[in-house]
């Protein structure tokens, strides 16, 4: 796996864990890699991943420049040439079966809360009876914002933030009208996912999906 044992206790930890799920599946190598914004349970695992794989690009939105472990990353980027490109809404990513649209950070203007910042897309898989499967990942974006950047119905929702209280507001889950949510968290000191997240996405009949409890969740594209 590349110079992984170069990398930090810490950054074998991520890219293990990352490697005893995907290498079961017969990954190799990685076409994009996604840092949404500069919190640190987002892209600490990003350097070590990018020596344990072959990486095709590496995404960005807000380009921080006094955030020590994005400035590692980025570096780590360098080193290993892994292309990188600072996305913006609009931005898309097209190839044979999938769609991938950018839908924010808008880039004019940024946020002093990196959560604000975060990289949120939607992915889009036509199936064989001409509609499009949809799910959205948001990074940590807080409502309102995530009900303001124009996802339209879902069928999954990756929860923003893991199942925080302050997103995966009414306002997006009455857009969405997702028929799964699924919600990556672990063991936390925040009570993620919060309660009244939880009696939200019920409101609305939506199944949900916890890492916590289930584990590894593999989501097969139609």
């Amino acid at each position: 796996m590349g110079n992984l044992w170069q990398a930090s206790d810490s950054e074998r930890k991520w890219v293990l864990a990352l490697a005893a799920g995907v290498l079961l599946l017969g990954v190799r190598k990685l076409d994009l890699v996604v840092a949404t914004h500069a919190d640190t349970d987002h892209i600490e695992g990003i350097s070590g991943v990018l020596r344990g794989f072959p990486v095709g690009e590496l995404w960005v939105g807000h380009l921080k420049t006094d955030d020590p472990v994005l400035t590692a990353v980025l570096l780590t980027a360098r080193e290993r040439r892994v292309p990188l490109r600072e996305v913006r809404r609009g931005d898309q990513l097209k190839v044979p079966g999938l769609t991938l649209n950018v839908l924010w950070p808008p880039g004019n203007v940024w946020s002093t809360e990196d959560n604000d910042n975060s990289v949120s897309m939607t992915l889009e898989v036509p199936t064989a009876g001409g509609k499009l499967w949809r799910t959205a990942i948001l990074g940590d974006l807080a409502d309102p914002a995530e009900a303001l950047i124009g996802l339209g119905k879902l069928d999954l929702l990756k929860a923003a933030h893991h199942g925080s209280r302050f997103s995966s507001g009414e306002a997006v889950l009455t857009q969405t009208r997702p028929k799964d949510v699924l919600i990556s968290v672990g063991r936390n000191t925040y009570g993620h996912p919060h309660p009244t997240v939880l009696a939200r996405i019920e409101a609305v009949g939506a199944k949900v999906w916890r890492t916590n409890q289930a584990g590894t969740v593999r989501w097969p594209l139609p």
